[in-house]
């Protein structure tokens, strides 16, 4: 039975507890506690490397290497990380000057070295040569060759010419790829504009949100492919919790060592929807996650998965970035239709076009209202969205459209839950 309770919500860097009427549920999994030492859970990782050998054991005879690294956007303890991986290389004789860290942007906007230095040190980025991945630049990036799909692998120079190619991230449910970490840091990470244009759009872009699906999902079999031809040699990943608590680390194998992260992380994120709601509240999780509307988006994705069509989606999102390029396109845009058309017709481009068509599609399916936000009220309106200073706000504004009994459920981590709606008996 619904019943009211005061549920927290994360936008930003903060944590609000909101009262939730006619709520029948908080898609939430169950704690799992994070190790009590992070970087003693690196190195039990980097000590026992699935299907795979040490990394000092790969490294041992070679010049020089190169560690793919996150952007800002992504949370995970990259640093330590790093700290570690170089401890085994200069072991093997590759000193700090011939180990490079490559910034996986993918097509986000590039980072400074100040939001990078607070997110890995200003110190650790000293050590070692930065390369900033820049996916329109052809003199950046180097072609390897193509998958048996068709998608030409045109990736960072630096990393391809390296000796020893390492690539660290984070393994959590993703909307295309079923899951992050391991493959997707060289594609869509350090790969070339028109390789993630090719990947991206449709037919290898899955058409439903795949939140946790591998099998038969040609978008994580081609970004597997990318990385093999790419000769990934190693992989350190991180599990986290949805207190961003480091979980479990997998190293080794660039397929083997990930797939044992992807079923803990699958354990941690799979939730039971008891059923259906009129309105759903997601989160994409505060910051990080909720940067910029581009990166927010991916809780609407969650939303889509258990929102029947023409209910009301209450998007919770800071938003300090803005609206970036997906948001520019819809200003631009008559109306969301026309971007679906677009998005159909010419497949993803530098603009934005991938995200914009995600949010055109939520916005023609829910009525979707974003609470917190940054966003100026008068743009987000000019982008077919309403906005609203506060949760209780934009709950209000829905109960009165879909009636005051009307059923809520609230999603606090919707960028990377799994969402499973139970089927009623006869249903």
């Amino acid at each position: 039975m619904p019943e009211s309770r005061v549920v927290e919500i994360p936008i930003g860097d903060r944590r609000f507890s909101v009262p939730i009427p006619n709520l029948i549920g908080v898609a939430e999994p169950e704690h799992t506690p994070g190790v009590p030492d992070k970087r003693e859970e690196i190195i039990r990782a980097l000590e026992a490397p699935i299907g795979s050998p040490k990394l000092e054991e790969l490294a041992r005879g070679k010049h020089s290497a190169a560690i793919v690294i996150n952007d800002i956007t992504r949370p995970y303890p990259g640093g330590l990380m790093v700290e570690e991986l170089a401890r085994r290389l200069n072991a093997a004789g590759i000193p700090d000057e011939r180990i490079s860290l490559i910034v996986a942007y993918g097509m986000h906007r590039p980072n400074t070295m100040e939001e990078l230095g607070e997110k890995y040190g200003a110190g650790l980025l000293r050590r070692f040569p930065i390369v900033h991945h820049d996916a329109s630049d052809p003199e950046k990036n180097l072609l390897l060759g193509y998958t048996e799909g068709g998608v030409e692998v045109c990736i960072n120079r630096s990393f391809a010419q390296a000796e020893v190619r390492i690539v660290t991230g984070c393994i959590a449910p993703h909307q295309f790829a079923g899951f992050s970490g391991g493959r997707k840091s060289v594609l869509p990470g350090i790969a070339s504009l028109e390789t993630i244009r090719r990947h991206h759009s449709f037919p290898i872009r899955p058409e439903a949100i795949s939140l946790g699906l591998l099998e038969g999902n040609r978008f994580h079999k081609e970004s597997l492919a990318a990385a093999r031809i790419a000769k990934v040699d190693f992989i350190l990943n991180a599990v986290e919790n949805t207190g961003r608590e480091l979980v479990r680390c997998v190293a080794g194998d660039l397929e083997e060592a990930w797939l044992a992260g992807v079923e803990i992380s699958r354990k941690i994120w799979t939730v039971a929807i008891p059923e259906r709601p009129n309105i759903v509240v997601v989160s994409p999780g505060g910051y990080p996650r909720d940067f910029d509307l581009h990166q927010s988006q991916k809780a609407l994705g969650c939303a889509e998965m258990v929102c029947p069509d023409g209910g009301g989606v209450i998007l919770c999102a800071r938003c300090m970035d803005g609206a970036g390029k997906p948001g520019k396109l819809l200003r631009e845009a008559k109306a969301p239709q026309e971007l679906i058309d677009r998005f159909l017709r010419n497949g993803l481009e530098p603009s934005g076009t991938g995200k914009a068509y995600m949010l055109a599609r939520s916005v023609t399916k829910f009525h979707v209202v974003l609470a917190g936000s940054a966003i100026p009220g008068g743009e987000l309106r000019e982008m077919f969205l309403d906005g609203y200073g506060t949760v209780e706000q934009a709950l209000a504004h829905m109960l009165e459209r879909y009636g005051q009994d009307a059923r809520v459920l609230v999603i606090p981590n919707a960028s990377e839950i799994i969402p499973v709606v139970e089927q009623k008996k006869g249903g």
